[in-house]
């Protein structure tokens, strides 16, 4: 067999394999670029909570908290607050502190994110609640911790 009719098959098959790896390398990127902000776990300080939030600066300009491996015990009213209260453990800290209002808990347990609403940046804001509007009570926090 000549070495050039060699060659070709090898060339060919080089080719294709280099292919592939550029498209698996290529889907494995994320979407977007992202930057962490911030970060915290729950830490059941009084209903039964646990999971990590997760604030990132997103491409668009925005931001997004992000609540990952998120379980919660149920109850009315509850919604997901970005706070400055000096005092995470107590009900009366976070209702005087400076809130932003994430909106409703999306569910008890899973992955779950908000986006940050444009007038709302998250300098100054130290932790994640979770608020229960109707009994004015705090179901847990998450400290941030930032890089």
């Amino acid at each position: 067999m000549h070495l050039r009719s060699m060659w070709r098959p090898m060339w060919q098959t080089l080719t294709i394999v280099c292919a592939l790896a550029a498209l698996i390398f290529l889907t494995t990127l994320p979407l977007h670029a992202e930057e962490l902000i911030a970060s915290g776990e729950f830490y059941d300080a009084h209903h039964p909570t646990s999971g990590r939030a997760v604030l990132v600066a997103r491409e668009d300009g925005g931001y997004e908290l992000r609540l990952e491996d998120f379980t919660s015990d149920d109850g009315p009213d509850i919604f997901i607050y970005l706070s400055d209260a000096e005092n995470p453990d107590t009900d009366s800290s976070i209702k005087n502190a400076h809130n932003a209002n994430l909106g409703p808990r999306q569910a008890l347990t899973g992955e779950q994110s908000y986006i940050l609403p444009k007038v709302v940046s998250p300098d100054g804001f130290k932790l994640i609640a979770i608020w229960c509007c109707t009994y004015g009570i705090v179901f847990d926090t998450a400290l941030l911790t930032r890089p």
